[in-house]
């Protein structure tokens, strides 16, 4: 495995233990707040980092795995039914979360060589691999522990929600 792909599965790891951290330093009655309008909430933001994996990423590993040319679509907020993050026990998806996570690096590490520079077709890429994919898993991971930090802890969420 090379320094890319180890820093890259090093930082990933880091994820549920940051999020946990972020969360516990928010005060629990902004958790299911509309902070800023027609966006999630806290609570929505957390649950989503929380089961990303099991629903999306793990999959496509298989399939890198599997097939000789895997064809994924995209996985987006909108592909669950309307308040499924909200209905998730926050709590409960975090600490799951790190056992989950964990199965995503496993997984990662299981992944022959050559592998990591395996083509997919996703829409939304030019190019899509599994080093793209683990890279998008932390940017989005990190995307919206930036929403749920800047809704919880700053003054004015409106003023800088990406």
């Amino acid at each position: 495995m090379t320094q890319n792909i180890t820093s890259l599965l090093n930082a990933l790891n880091k994820t549920p233990r940051l999020l946990k951290e972020l969360i516990s330093e928010i005060n629990p009655e902004l958790y299911k707040q509309e902070l800023v309008k027609g966006k999630w909430s806290i609570h929505e933001h957390a649950t989503h980092i929380s089961v990303g994996d099991r629903h999306g990423f793990q999959k496509r590993f298989a399939d890198f795995k599997q097939l000789e040319h895997p064809v994924f679509k995209p996985l987006s907020g909108e592909s669950f039914p309307t308040h499924y993050f909200m209905e998730l026990d926050l709590f409960e998806s975090i600490d799951a979360f790190f056992d989950l996570r964990q199965s995503t690096l496993t997984m990662a590490g299981a992944l022959h060589p050559n592998s990591w520079h395996k083509e997919a077709t996703h829409p939304e890429y030019k190019k899509y691999t599994p080093y793209i994919m683990l890279r998008h898993l932390l940017m989005h991971d990190h995307a919206h522990l930036y929403k749920i930090e800047t809704m919880g802890l700053e003054i004015d969420p409106n003023k800088t929600v990406i």
